[in-house]
């Protein structure tokens, strides 16, 4: 039996909302999950605003602490504290580069900073790395002494798409990272990530509330509502055979919206 790249078991996320009678109220943001990836496979996560998609996401990539449940990376458990140790695994693509991109860092510097705070690798080796990672993701040597405001939004994609590859990592995250594009950079980028996905092994996790992207890069999807799991399952059979009412709902609703366009 073939272990998975990635095992999550029973994951669960709550909030404090505040006390009564001395005694702490929590709201439940995720209810208990799990769910597998392998090498190579792209897994959606659909659901509405509020259903715990992008929750789920911060939790795998380390930004927000699980209430319980077990994370398995390669069989191995990884360390709910050791953030260093996560990154290096899985890395994040964030939904818009404006605000995740430092307007005061060069295309170098922003790519170089995790190989600095991670890793024991040279400052030339860092800069070659930098521009071998420029040159896999379409984007030229000289693109490292720019800063983000010289560069467009399908070059700003672009590199954040590179940020999320400095440590070799075996899973991307991309949380809502191609909703805001428009659809001819949209497409240069869901190409991208596919020949990246083709040539590095990588899996995806995608979070996104588009079913046309979803449908088009994806093996298996898993609907939430109001944090919990309703459906799971591969693109195909979802979508063409959607079990829970909710994912009939969602499924329609876009279907009537591009009925109109």
């Amino acid at each position: 039996m073939t272990t998975p790249l990635l095992k999550v078991n029973q994951l669960t996320k709550q909030y404090v909302t505040g006390h009564r009678f001395f005694r702490r109220q929590y709201t439940e943001a995720l209810a208990p999950i799990s769910f597998e990836l392998n090498p190579g496979e792209t897994l959606a996560i659909l659901g509405d605003a509020g259903s715990g998609k992008s929750t789920l996401a911060r939790i795998l990539v380390g930004a927000e602490k699980r209430t319980s449940g077990e994370i398995f990376f390669e069989g191995l458990a990884l360390d709910k504290k050791n953030i260093k140790q996560r990154c290096c695994f899985i890395r994040m693509i964030f939904q818009d580069p404006n605000t995740s991109l430092n307007p005061r860092l060069t295309i170098g510097q922003l790519l170089e900073e995790p190989l600095k705070f991670t890793t024991d690798m040279t400052p030339a080796a860092r800069e070659r790395m930098v521009i071998e990672t420029l040159r896999k993701v379409g984007l030229l040597s000289e693109h490292a002494d720019f800063y983000p405001y010289m560069i467009s939004e399908g070059q700003k994609q672009r590199v954040a798409v590179a940020r999320a590859l400095m440590l070799n990592p075996k899973i991307i995250i991309a949380d809502d990272a191609l909703t805001e594009l428009d659809l001819s950079v949209r497409s240069q980028i869901i190409n991208l990530l596919l020949q990246l996905q083709k040539d590095l092994g990588l899996a995806y996790v995608f979070v996104s509330h588009n079913l046309k992207i979803i449908r088009h890069i994806s093996d298996k999807v898993m609907v939430l509502k109001d944090g919990v799991m309703v459906e799971k399952g591969s693109t195909e059979q979802v979508f063409t055979d959607p079990q829970h009412e909710f994912t009939k709902r969602l499924l329609q609703e876009q279907n009537d919206f591009y009925s109109q366009k």
